[in-house]
This record gives structure tokens, sequence and C-alpha cells, in this order.
């Protein structure tokens, strides 16, 4: 939650709330007074308590002006605004979303940079950065120091100027910039730490109470706007998307602080590049995007050049545009994406190769599409589908597994024999196996009836802070529908459709298929239990039969004491339906019991996805 949204939460308690934070008080007709926020006697502090003014407060005693009860929390505990909306949800009985999701990032502190100092008043540093327009008082806030050239660059001299920018958080140095003044062929000479946790620059520099930051491109950028009294930080690694913005993920729990967050990066194509990555993990709902006007391509070059002051650069903020609603888009917009549907570019995502070399790209599991596999109960669909998963992993996909017909230790204990190809895994393998999915592997924990919009949500957050692109839902039945809710079933179907559509992700349905007079030969596209509108919505449908009458011969031939030697598969995979893709039809597999793998091949070997050499 937002905290205006938490606040309007608390609005709705609010007598409750000023009872919990000033005991002492006492309500006198549509007020809560008492003698100030930590509850003296007197009735200087006033609370009100209905009406269009609920919630706003002021204490006369000592001249606070409060907002709403969200700062009252503040206040009266004497903490900052994180703890208060901490406090606040837990008191109102929400419960925080995902906190022990995060992977667990072995990254590392960076040592008390060498010989550093603070900035000479008379020194190259300072003399740089007053010529950019940045005053003392903003240096000291934001805390930028000095450092010898030769140690972080031999070129350079001792006397060199390289300023030293310390990524702080809650009071721990968690990285370190350096910036070289002089710029050989005019390129910037930059170094950070290797290894530190990506964060945002300048937490240190933000009041405790304000719900709105800008977030610029640049350190200087956000220094440019502290000495306006706009709150600001910086993006640590330029702009541009993917890995440059990996800080999100470290800062996503912080950010929860704000209200709006305003988007002030420069303006050219990797500004716009890190800006649209950046909405589109944090939320269009609170993200505003300032447009510098040309000619200036960022807010240092407004003040520097532009002779930016206090009034210009708010007038930019306040006037920051809302991202548009997705669904209304010009033709025009689509020009590139259609010349790459017939010019595919080379690094084009072609999404999801499947584990069989033979099937090449007949068959791939591409961005924005939802995929349905069916077949006859006990037939191996999951097991195919956790076979996809393992194939996957070792490429960069990333998986959440939605899986409610099995507890989540018996999903990853399937997955860990098909990583590697091991049926009996040691403990220290299992371990190392474990502990290689960090970062690649979530799982849906909630064994039963799903509830589809929890799912969805907790879907939505996964694609935004952890960029997970590949979802497996397992299956159908277990989405809180009846067999013979076919309306409800259709609106399952398209909202994952939706979804799908939305965040570019792929996602794999499980759907039983309808009983039949014997399992001996493959259902076939209309056998999907359920509404017919669960195979019309799909981009794929794919059958998974497993071959009993090899099993069944292989049961009277060993009941006769004799070796079976059967080089027929064991399973077919069936493309029934592929709406972008244009080939339909069977591939013909060998399951190995082992590994509970699904081979190419009947003399083909299991794979090892992850290898594991045991140290002594």
């Amino acid at each position: 939650m937002t905290p205006s949204q938490l606040s309007d939460r608390l609005n709705q308690r609010a007598e409750q709330v000023c009872q919990e934070l000033i005991p002492s008080g006492k309500r006198k007709g549509h007020e809560w007074v008492a003698g100030d926020v930590h509850g003296a006697a007197g009735d200087s502090l006033k609370v009100c308590l209905g009406g269009g003014k609920i919630g706003v407060w002021a204490d006369f005693a000592t001249n606070l002006r409060g907002g709403d009860l969200l700062d009252l929390w503040v206040v009266a505990r004497g903490i900052d605004l994180r703890q208060a909306m901490n406090e606040a949800a837990c008191w109102l009985g929400i419960a925080a979303d995902a906190r022990d999701s995060r992977p667990k990032r072995n990254y590392r502190r960076p040592d008390r940079p060498k010989e550093i100092r603070a900035l000479d008043p008379n020194g190259a540093v300072v003399a740089y950065l007053r010529s950019r327009g940045i005053p003392d008082a903003t240096l000291k806030a934001y805390r930028v120091a000095e450092q010898p050239g030769r140690l972080r660059f031999p070129q350079l001299a001792d006397n060199a100027g390289v300023m030293v920018f310390p990524y702080l958080r809650d009071g721990q140095l968690l990285n370190c910039k350096y910036l070289a003044l002089a710029r050989p062929d005019g390129k910037k000479q930059t170094l950070q730490e290797g290894g530190c946790e990506p964060c945002l620059f300048g937490w240190q520099a933000i009041p405790a109470t304000v719900r709105t930051v800008v977030i610029t491109e640049g350190e200087i950028d956000a220094m440019t706007l502290h000495q306006f009294g706009i709150p600001a930080l910086s993006v640590p690694m330029g702009g541009g998307g993917g890995a440059k913005q990996d800080w999100i993920e470290s800062d996503y729990d912080h950010l929860q602080r704000f209200d709006v967050i305003y988007l002030a990066m420069d303006r050219d194509e990797p500004g716009r590049q890190a800006a649209a990555e950046i909405v589109r993990r944090l939320g269009a709902e609170r993200c505003r995007i300032v447009e510098w006007p040309e000619p200036y391509k960022d807010a240092n070059e407004c003040l520097i050049v532009g002779k930016f002051g206090r009034t210009e650069f708010a007038r930019c903020i306040t006037g920051a545009r809302t991202m548009d609603p997705e669904e209304l888009t010009p033709a025009s917009a689509y020009l590139a994406a259609v010349l790459n549907e017939f010019y595919p570019a080379p690094d084009t995502p072609r999404g999801l190769a499947t584990p069989w070399a033979k099937v090449g790209d007949r068959l791939r599991f591409r961005p924005g599409e939802l995929t349905i596999w069916t077949g006859w109960s006990g037939h191996g669909k999951s097991l195919v589908l956790n076979h996809l998963v393992a194939a996957g992993l070792p490429r960069d996909e990333k998986f959440c597994i939605a899986s409610m017909e099995m507890m989540p230790a018996r999903t990853l204990q399937r997955l860990v024999r098909q990583l590697t190809g091991l049926d009996q895994p040691t403990p220290g393998c299992i371990s190392h196996c474990i502990g290689w999915l960090e970062s690649k592997l979530w799982l849906f924990d909630l064994l039963g009836t799903a509830k589809t919009d929890r799912m969805l949500e907790v879907f939505a957050y996964a694609v935004r802070r952890y960029q997970i692109k590949q979802f497996v839902v397992d299956s159908i039945a277990k989405c809180g529908l009846a067999e013979d809710d076919y309306n409800g079933q259709k609106a399952l179907v398209e909202r994952l459709v939706d979804f799908a559509h939305r965040y570019g992700a792929h996602v794999h349905l499980v759907s039983h298929s309808r009983k039949g007079t014997d399992e001996k030969t493959p259902p076939g596209k209309m056998d999907v239990k359920g509404t017919g509108a669960i195979t019309d919505l799909a981009d794929n449908v794919i059958t998974i039969w497993r071959n009993k009458p090899k099993e069944e011969q292989r049961a009277r031939v060993e009941a006769d004491g004799q070796a079976f030697d059967s080089e027929k598969p064991d399973a077919a995979l069936i493309v029934s339906k592929q709406r972008h893709g244009g080939w339909e039809g069977e591939i013909w597999l060998w399951f190995d019991p082992k590994s509970q793998q699904y081979l190419a091949n009947c003399d083909n070997s299991p794979t090892v996805y992850v290898d594991y050499i045991a140290r002594n």
C-alpha cells in the first residue's frame, strides 16, 4: 500500500487510532483533543474524527501542523514514515506481501575508501561541482568526498580530482562510485565497487516524512534538485533498461513510503528506456514522467545553461505527466513492431524452447501467450511441464510454479531429479541444487483451491519485482471453479490471457481431459474438460499421452519371466493448436524413470542441467 492508501484505511478507524497513539486524550464533539502529540494535559492538539477533513490534525502547543493520521503516527511514536507504515499496517491487520521472497544475494560491503578525505574548499573537485551549480550544503547532505586519482585510475596523477559518491541506506554504506574529473576523448571515467548491492544514491538526504521523491539519471542531477527543496535520488548505473535498473529489487520495499515517484531521466533514448522499465516495475499509478524542455538534456543542464531556479524546476515537476493507458495507442506506435514481424531483429525474443533438439523452432513458448497442457489423468502432464522448467532454468528463464495439486517439497523433489539426472542425489547435491535455484524459481505456495484474484496479484508482483516471465498453473481444476461453471472458466482463461499480454509473460495452464472409453488413444483438442472457450482463447494446445499399450505389453512379457525389449516410445507430445507458430503435429518421447526426464530418442541419456562435484 502507498501512504495515502494506508492513511485512508486509518481514517475508517480514526477514533481508535487516536486512542492507540494518544490514549490520554479524549473526544470532544467531532475532535480528539490532548495537550500535545505526546499526550500532555490540555486541548492544544486537535484531530478531526469525521467529515471531509477526517484525520487532519494540528498541535498548536508546538506549532506542528500535521497532515493525516499516518503523519500523526510518525510524530507520536517518534519514528520515520517507513516504520510508521509497517506499524500501522500491522495494527490494521494488513499483511505485507512477500517480505521473505527476495532472493538472498551474497553482496559484499565495500571497504571504506582508502585515503578518502573531505572536500577541499579550494580543490579541483569543489571547483568543478561549484561550476555545475552545486552548493557546499548540498555536497554535505549527500556526503560527497574526494580521493587521490591514482588509487582508482592509475593513469591519473595524485592531484587529479576524483569524486566519491557514497551509496548509503539506513546508515549503512552499500556501495561507492568514483568519477574522475579528467575526461580523455571527452568520455566519463567512472568506477563502481564490484559485487556490492545496487541501490539508489542519496537516501541519507531524503527527509524521513516526505511522500514524494524524484529519481534522476545522475548523482549531480539529484543534487541539483535538492538545493531547491526537491527530495531527489539517483539511479546508480544511468539510463537504459535491464540490468541497469537492478537496484529496483533492492530498493523496492524502501520506495513503498512514496505516494508519487517522479522520474526525471535524461531527455534521450537511454533515459526513455530507463523510465519505461521503472514505471513497468514500480507501477504506472504512482509514477510521473518529468520532461525537460528542449534543448536541455537533464536537470543540471537546466540549471547551468537554462538558468533554472526554484520556480522553473517546480513547474517541471508539477507538469509531469502520467503514463497513458496501455489500451489507448495510435497505430503509428506499432511501426517498429510490425517491421520486426516481417524482418525480425537478431535479438528478438523467440520464446522458450523445448528440451528436445528434434523439435527445433517448430514449437516455442513465446512472450504474451497462453498454452493449455491437457491429457488423460496420470499421463504425465505435470511431469513434462516440470522437465520444460528444468531445461529452461539454465537458459536464464525465471519460473513461478503454482502447483495446487502437489506440495512444494514434492514438486521440488521431482525437479531436483530432472535437473541432476539422478534418482537419489546426495544431501550435498540436493543442497547445491536448491541453492542454484535461488533467483531462478519461485513457488506460489497454496495447496488446494486457489483464489484467482490473489494468484494474479502475486503473479503481477513477481513480474514487476523479479522479472519472472514463465508461469505454471497446475491446474484449472484447483482455481476455485466448479466443473460446470463454464462462465467462470471462460473468465479465468480470459484473465490469464490478459495477464500474459500485459506483462509479456507466458502462462502454462494444465487442464484435464474428459473421461473417455479407454486411454489407449490420445484425447484431442475437443476432449478438454469444461467450456470450449478454454482452447478457443489459448494460443497453444498440447496433449500429453502415455503409451499405455506398451506398458500393458511390458507387464505381460515380464509376467512370463521374459526380458522386455521394445523401441516403441513411452509418450507423445501432440500439438493440436499453435496460433502463431503454424506447426501442428506430434513428437514421440522416451521416459527415463530414474531422472524423470523425457528423452528425444530411445538411446539418449538424461541431460545434467545442474552439475555437482562433492568436495571433501
